[in-house]
């Protein structure tokens, strides 16, 4: 009898941990889902880095963008090299640099605006970001397209809505 109440009792507490770690599971999820929402509207709407990436981080940019941008779907860069990039820009390009005193100090790649001159970063066309604004972007940016290859229709449709016109050009499945 004492066999069987203790098996029932460790059922009981192994279901109980089951259901904790499930739920635990779920509100990880969900808060990394927030997470990403708020990444993804740093990239689209304070930042501004769709005008150039574009809306599925292709480099494809908008309309009115160079249309150089790096295809952030073909990229392998890290968590920590995408905030270091984000955050210093790139040095002789159109990539900004979205920490206000970024070259003010060595903090970027160990140099200063009068070690780099014209090469030097611009300022962003819209707004500099906070240290964990630049993490979100991170964030956002490796769970959505860094290393997953081109677009989907699912993702276009996700971004523009099921049946956009402009969603028939991408593969409905990669």
């Amino acid at each position: 009898m004492h066999f069987a109440f203790g098996r029932g009792q460790r059922l009981s507490r192994l279901l109980r941990s089951a259901a904790a770690a499930t739920l635990v599971m779920g509100c990880a999820a969900a808060i990394a889902q927030e997470d990403f929402s708020y990444g993804r509207r740093l990239y689209q709407d304070k930042a501004q880095c769709s005008y150039c990436h574009g809306w599925a981080g292709d480099g494809a940019g908008d309309g009115q963008s160079n249309g150089g941008a790096a295809n952030l779907r073909q990229s392998r860069l890290n968590r920590a090299q995408l905030i270091t990039l984000i955050t210093c820009g790139r040095p002789g390009t159109a990539m900004p640099h979205f920490d206000e005193s970024a070259y003010s100090d060595k903090r970027c790649y160990g140099m200063t605006e009068a070690d780099l001159g014209p090469r030097t970063p611009p300022l962003p066309p819209g707004s500099t970001l906070q240290p964990r604004e630049v993490e979100a972007v991170a964030d956002y940016l490796l769970a959505n397209y860094v290393g997953r290859g081109a677009a989907t229709r699912a993702e276009c449709e996700e971004a523009f809505g099921k049946g956009a016109r402009s969603c028939g050009e991408y593969p409905a499945k990669p």
